[in-house]
């Protein structure tokens, strides 16, 4: 299980470290476009589609990083009020859901994939739509890693260092 963690561990690092440049490049992007337009009196064609495609990366990696941290909305209203079994019992709701989202999330890319891989961005014609979808696929799988490492976790009784600082 301590593989398991650390293996997710990384992947949050890598993600976030991954997000940041991503926020940096479409701030460049975008300032270099205005500097383009205001001074120069021109354009590149690619950035609206460029920072698009960046935006779709920063929104799915950072769900990665948000679901990891227990940032995203879930069954609050209803496990908040609840207490002991009933709480737990909402707990693994939720993590079953979460677990079904990612799965969802890699197949619904699988049956785009044949659809996608064929049409190509305007500007950007050696760029197909696969890469565009393609961290829908990756934040699934880590939806459904973590939620298995979540659900396995507290089966298991095995103690999270996070959680014990929360308590």
């Amino acid at each position: 299980m301590k593989a398991f963690k650390a293996v997710i561990d990384f992947i949050v690092k890598v993600v976030s470290g991954i997000e940041m440049l991503l926020i940096s490049a479409i701030v460049v992007l975008i300032v270099l476009e205005l500097l383009l337009r205001n001074i120069l009196n021109t354009s590149l064609h690619v950035t609206t589609e460029l920072c698009g495609f960046l935006f779709m990366w920063l929104a799915f990696l950072g769900l990665i990083v948000l679901f990891e941290r227990e940032g995203l909305i879930a069954l609050d209203i209803l496990s908040a009020r609840a207490n002991g079994k009933v709480a737990l019992i909402f707990w693994y709701i939720n993590k079953v859901f979460s677990l079904g989202l990612g799965v969802v999330m890699v197949v619904a890319y699988i049956g785009l994939y044949p659809y996608v891989s064929t049409s190509y961005f305007s500007s950007m014609p050696w760029l197909t739509k696969g890469w565009h979808f393609l961290p829908m696929a990756v934040a699934g799988g880590f939806l459904a890693l973590d939620s298995l490492y979540k659900i396995l976790a507290k089966l298991l009784k095995v103690e999270d260092k996070k959680e014990v600082e929360k308590a």
